[in-house]
């Protein structure tokens, strides 16, 4: 059913379900479409929540790179029941490869097989970032209305379907939030947004990445940034494939402090990856310059003539229609303090609390903390016999009690990604020789479907959340 939504005049949203909204009803405004977002949204929806996800997009961004699932991610996704749609999406890769610039084998790291406890470099569950928002926003249809020849994007969400009490909302964010006194246990976030409206809100959630909007408002204009850089920049695009690319995820060590790679998730496109290390002012400039074709020469420039396919890679990325999906971004890690994932009733989660940078974690870390966030709420209210409302001010709290153990496991993680990008030939020839022994003792395994004797943290469980 598509419904008209009063708090904002000039949006439709698609309304999922339709059952009794009680008393005490927790209102919740999720900020942020991505992955945390809309599975927060999930969770939240089992309780007696009215939950409003915006996105300032026109539309949920369904693309991105190959990401992955590990570790506790898991059975996280389990929980979800999107196991089935996941696998058959999974990207089959056979292992990640090292080569030298001739393009002969270094080092190669076999996937581990199904439903085993451990896993190497390539997951179990390799899937598209796009694929997996497909997943959670299970396809698009496009209406066209004729009275007003108005053209309405909206979409079934699979893991809220069943529900009304979650509204999608497009092209809008957040322009400035106000709280009550955190002493009031059923207070108020007062949100107004960049197109004019207004509301209150009981809860409100950055889930809007790494640069997050809600965090600099949270935190307040004199906070200092938390983002810490790699000092790193990372590109990836996509050419067409030929006979002879491999399915491995294969990396090519450079010198100057430089790797590219390629990974194939079909068989007619292949996927290239770009890391360098150090300063880079033209390729900043072009960061900056917001300019597709600068992006493009900045990139071609630092890795033409580079060896193995090289060539042939920048040359389509400056002449393949498929590369204008390039994307081009810092590495950085974002580290905020202890007891900073929240303030009053503004809280965080995905990349805006602990953004990590190239360790594979951050759709995992995504999944549980949303789990952790809506669980704790509702086991607090459970345990004190109290409203959602009243139990946000302690349960944000709690979340990050609980949660940021996990996160410390993974965070900072990428510390020494300028040691694993040698600066000559003759580094790259012992990070390679490092990594011939490792692949040939077996090493590289980590993170696997099952449940690791030697992890320090587990998953917390909430039967509230369970069964609905």
């Amino acid at each position: 059913m598509i419904e008209y939504c009063p708090n904002y005049p000039n949006k439709f949203f698609l309304s999922l379900s339709f059952s009794p909204i009680e008393n005490m009803v927790l209102k919740v405004l999720i900020v942020g479409g991505g992955i945390a977002g809309p599975s927060l949204a999930h969770w939240l929806s089992r309780l007696n929540t009215e939950v409003t996800l915006i996105e300032r997009f026109p539309r949920m961004r369904a693309y991105g790179q190959q990401v992955d699932l590990r570790g506790q991610g898991v059975p996280m996704m389990k929980k979800m029941g999107i196991e089935a749609a996941v696998r058959a999406v999974t990207v089959h890769e056979p292992g990640m490869q090292l080569i030298d610039q001739s393009g002969k084998e270094m080092a190669y790291f076999p996937s581990i097989a199904t439903d085993s406890t451990q896993q190497t470099f390539s997951s179990e569950f390799e899937i598209m970032r796009g694929d997996l928002v497909k997943i959670l926003v299970s396809r698009w249809l496009l209406l066209f209305l004729p009275i007003f020849f108005l053209q309405l994007n909206f979409a079934q969400y699979d893991l809220t379907k069943s529900k009304t009490n979650v509204h999608h909302v497009f092209n809008t964010s957040v322009k400035r939030l106000e709280q009550d006194d955190d002493k009031n246990p059923d207070g108020k976030v007062h949100v107004q947004f960049t197109d004019g409206q207004k509301d209150d809100f009981d809860m409100v959630v950055g889930a809007d990445g790494s640069g997050s909007q809600i965090r600099k408002i949270m935190l307040g204009p004199d906070a200092p940034d938390p983002r810490y850089s790699l000092k790193s920049h990372m590109g990836f695009f996509t050419i067409p494939s030929l006979p002879g690319d491999s399915d491995r995820w294969t990396l090519c060590h450079l010198p100057g402090r430089k790797v590219i790679g390629t990974r194939q998730d079909q068989p007619d496109l292949l996927r290239i990856y770009m890391i360098v290390h150090g300063k880079q002012p033209a390729l900043e400039a072009a960061q900056n310059s917001e300019s597709l074709e600068e992006l493009k020469k900045a990139w071609s420039q630092l890795f033409e003539n580079g060896g193995w396919k090289t060539d042939r890679f920048m040359h389509g990325l400056k002449h393949s229609p498929l590369a204008d999906d390039l994307y081009s971004t810092r590495l950085e890690e974002v580290r905020l303090p202890k007891c900073s994932w929240s303030k009053g009733r503004v809280v965080l989660i995905g990349d805006a609390a602990h953004s990590q940078a190239v360790n594979g974690q951050g759709v995992t870390l995504g999944f549980v903390g949303s789990y952790i966030l809506a669980g704790e709420i509702a086991a607090l209210a459970r345990q004190e016999g109290t409203s959602l409302s009243a139990a946000v001010g302690q349960g944000v709290k709690n979340y990050e009690k609980k949660f940021r153990p996990m996160v410390s496991q993974t965070q900072g993680s990428s510390f020494g990604l300028g040691v694993l990008l040698p600066q000559s030939k003759f580094g790259i020839g012992i990070l390679h020789t490092i990594a011939g022994w490792a692949a040939y003792l077996g090493y590289g395994q980590s993170g696997g479907t099952g449940a690791d004797s030697k992890a320090t943290w587990s998953l917390p469980q909430y039967p509230e959340l369970e069964g609905k």
